[in-house]
C-alpha cells in the first residue's frame, strides 16, 4: 500500500493547505472546480500530526507526439506548508509519484516549475516554450472583409464538439489529447472565456479562437487554422475590438510567432518565455514507440545518467528497415554519455545532439552523435494546457 496517496477524505486539508500555499482566496466555485481535479489525480501528501505537511497531484493525461499516444502524469501543486518546509517532503512526494508512474506504464511527465533548477534535480528540463505578441489597438493590421465565411460569437460552456475534435486533430507535437473530465474542468475553470468560431460557405468549422479580456486588454488564449479564410476571418473578428480594448494579447504555444508576416513588424512586442518542462520516465518504452525520422541506423552506444535506476544504463539502439531494437548494454564501451535532461531536449526536439555537443552538454564521438541527432524529431513541441 501506498503510503502517500490520499484518500478522499483528505480533499478538505489538501484544499487548505492549497488556498495557503498559493495565497487563494475561498469561493465554491474555485472549491468546487479543485475537487474537479482531486477526484481525476492520483493525491499525494505528508501528513504532519493531524495536519497536511506536504502535497501534490500526479494528473494522468495521455499525449500526443507525433502522432504516438503516450501516457504522461502532470505535476502540479506541489506545495508545503511552511512550518514542515525545509523536510524534504515534496521531493519525497515527486520521488514516489515517478516510481508509480513507471509501475503504472507512464512513459512522460511534464510540469510547471517555480524553479528550474529544482525540478532538474529530479530529471525534468525545458521542453516547451511560449511565445507572447502585444499590439496596442491603434497598431493593429487592417484586415480586409472577407466575401466568403463567416464567425459565429459564443459562451465557452457553449462551444461544439466539432470544436474539440479540430484541437485533437491539430495536436501532435507533445500537447494533451483533452479526455472530456478535462474539458469540463478547463470550461468550469474559465467560466468568463469566450470563443469565436469561423465557418466557411459549406458551413463547415475552419478555425476558432478562444479569448477572455481583463480591464482594458483583450487575451487570445487559444487559436486554430485550418486555412488562409480561417486566419484572416478570426483575425477580423479580433480587430473589430479594437474601439473596445487597448491592448491585444496572444500567447502562442509555438515559439516561432513568425513576426515577418506582420505588415509592420515594429508594430508588436515579441517576447519567447519558457513555459513548461518533461521528464522521460520510461525511456525504454519512449524510444522503442518514438517516431524515429531515419529508417536504418547502423548500432550505436550511448550511456545514460539519470537518478531513476530504471532509465541509468548503458544503452544499444540499432535501426533495419524502421525496426527499432533497444537493449541494455550496460558493460558495453559507451560511443556518447549524456543526461537523461539532455536526452529529453533532443528527444522532444527542443535543441539537437548536435548544438548540445557544441555547448560541451554532451560528450562522445561527433560521428555516432550526429547519426543519433538524425532519428530525432527536429520540430519543437508545443504545450498549451496548464497544470
Amino acid at each position: 500500500m501506498n503510503k502517500y496517496l490520499l484518500d478522499e477524505d483528505k480533499f478538505d486539508i489538501f484544499y487548505d493547505l492549497y488556498l495557503y500555499s498559493f495565497n487563494r482566496e475561498d469561493s465554491e466555485h474555485r472549491k468546487n472546480v479543485f475537487k474537479e481535479r482531486y477526484d481525476h489525480s492520483l493525491s499525494y501528501g505528508i501528513m504532519n500530526g493531524n495536519k497536511l505537511g506536504s502535497g501534490m497531484f500526479s494528473i494522468p493525461f495521455d499525449v500526443d507526439f507525433h502522432d504516438v499516444e503516450y501516457k504522461m502524469n502532470g505535476i502540479g501543486d506541489v506545495m508545503s506548508a511552511p512550518e514542515f518546509g525545509g523536510r524534504g517532503g515534496a521531493g519525497t512526494l515527486l520521488k514516489q509519484a515517478l516510481a508509480d508512474m513507471y509501475k503504472n506504464h507512464v512513459t512522460l511527465s511534464y510540469l510547471a516549475p517555480f524553479s528550474f533548477g529544482y525540478y532538474r534535480q529530479f530529471g525534468y528540463e525545458q521542453v516547451f516554450d511560449h511565445s507572447r505578441i502585444e499590439i496596442s489597438n491603434d497598431r493593429l493590421p487592417k484586415i480586409k472583409n472577407s466575401d466568403h465565411g463567416h464567425v459565429e460569437r459564443m459562451d465557452i460552456k457553449n462551444i461544439p464538439d466539432e470544436l474539440k475534435k479540430m484541437y485533437l486533430d491539430d495536436n501532435h507535437l507533445g500537447g494533451v489529447n483533452r479526455a472530456q473530465w478535462w474539458w469540463d474542468h478547463m470550461l468550469d475553470k474559465h467560466q468568463d472565456y469566450k470563443a469565436a468560431l469561423a465557418y466557411d460557405d459549406d458551413n463547415i468549422l475552419i478555425g476558432y479562437l478562444i479569448y477572455y479580456n481583463e480591464a482594458e486588454t483583450f487575451y487570445i488564449h487559444e487559436w486554430t487554422n485550418l486555412n488562409p479564410l480561417s486566419r484572416r476571418l478570426l483575425l477580423k473578428f479580433v480587430t473589430k475590438h479594437q474601439s473596445i480594448f487597448k491592448k491585444f494579447v496572444y500567447e502562442s504555444p509555438d515559439p516561432d510567432f513568425k513576426m515577418d508576416i506582420l505588415t509592420d513588424p515594429y508594430s508588436a512586442k515579441l517576447q519567447v518565455t519558457p513555459y513548461m518542462m518533461a521528464r522521460i520516465v520510461d525511456l525504454e518504452d519512449f524510444v522503442k514507440r518514438y517516431p524515429i525520422q531515419r529508417k536504418n541506423l547502423s548500432k550505436i552506444y550511448f550511456k545514460v545518467e539519470d537518478t531513476l535506476e530504471w532509465n541509468d544504463h548503458t544503452w544499444s539502439l540499432e535501426i533495419n528497415d524502421g525496426v527499432v531494437d533497444f537493449q541494455n548494454a550496460d558493460g558495453e564501451g559507451a560511443n556518447l554519455e549524456l543526461s537523461i535532461q539532455n536526452l529529453t531536449k533532443a528527444m522532444f526536439g527542443y535543441r539537437s545532439l548536435n548544438s548540445l555537443a557544441e555547448y560541451g552538454a554532451i560528450k562522445g564521438d561527433l560521428n555516432k552523435i550526429n547519426e543519433l541527432n538524425d532519428v530525432f524529431v527536429h520540430e519543437k513541441p508545443q504545450l498549451i494546457d496548464y497544470f
